[in-house]
């Protein structure tokens, strides 16, 4: 059976109900040149741009990573999801789009069935038959590729793709990324950059539980995260955030941005 290590997740959720609540999607674990329970490779540093807009949102994202291993290359497999994994009250929508860069040259990605398993704040997750288990793994389709990190340089991967936002009968949209990935790399990651764009939509449209309430808050239910205090408004369409040094596994503030529009049954 093989292991793999994910970059993150980006997640739109399409649901079955009247909630806009996203599966919480966790990250397996590397293939080959561990140490413990993480990879011997570090996550320097991410940067992720995202234009959210009421049906799609645009990402990408910039990955910058340094091998621990000091005498020889390390090589793994890096996956990265091709939709979410859904909870049972959920219908989940795709990843289209995707083009991926190694040191800013294009490479082709294999698209490989496996699984991923939610247990605590280490989830593990791999390719192959999905293997049983009490929670049961659930089964999930990856873009993977085998990605050499030398021991004396940085290695960048970026991405660009488009994902369907997630909708309810209620009129919101919604977009999660999830950095619960990144308790899987070696350490804290170092740093990681937000630029939220919004296209077709103002600040005043996110659903922010510590600004002003559109919505009965008990009719809205969901809020985005983290809080607006945490984001550096730089226009009505921009918002920016930085953090510093964390650890995703227990830092449980920092274990991903979920966005959220105010509902509103008649854009539905």
């Amino acid at each position: 059976m093989k292991h793999l290590l994910p970059l993150a997740f980006v997640i739109g959720t399409t649901l079955a109900n009247d909630t806009s609540l996203p599966p919480a999607i966790p990250g397996p674990e590397p293939l080959g040149a561990i140490k413990g329970e993480e990879s011997v490779i570090r996550m320097v540093s991410e940067k992720i741009d995202i234009t959210f807009g009421k049906h799609q949102s645009k990402v990408h994202c910039r990955f910058v990573f340094r091998s621990t291993k000091p005498d020889a290359p390390a090589k793994q497999i890096v996956g990265f999801p091709a939709s979410a994994v859904s909870d049972d009250y959920v219908d989940v929508s795709s990843i289209t789009q995707m083009t991926t860069r190694v040191d800013g040259k294009e490479v082709v990605t294999q698209k490989e069935t496996g699984w991923f398993q939610s247990k605590g704040s280490a989830p593990s997750g791999g390719l192959g038959d999905v293997p049983q288990g009490e929670p049961a793994p659930k089964p999930v389709t990856y873009h993977t590729m085998e990605v050499t990190f030398p021991p004396d340089r940085d290695v960048i991967i970026e991405r660009d793709y488009i994902a369907d936002n997630g909708s309810s009968v209620l009129g919101d949209h919604t977009f999660d990324y999830t950095t619960l990935s990144g308790a899987i790399w070696q350490g804290s990651i170092g740093r990681a950059e937000f630029t939220l764009n919004l296209d077709g939509l103002t600040v005043d449209d996110l659903a922010f539980e510590d600004g002003p309430q559109k919505r009965d808050p008990r009719w809205q239910m969901t809020f985005c995260s983290p809080n607006k205090e945490c984001w550096k408004v730089e226009s009505p369409t921009k918002l920016t955030m930085v953090w510093e040094n964390f650890e995703p596994a227990v830092h449980k503030t920092r274990q991903g941005i979920f966005l959220t529009t105010w509902r509103n049954p008649k854009e539905h």
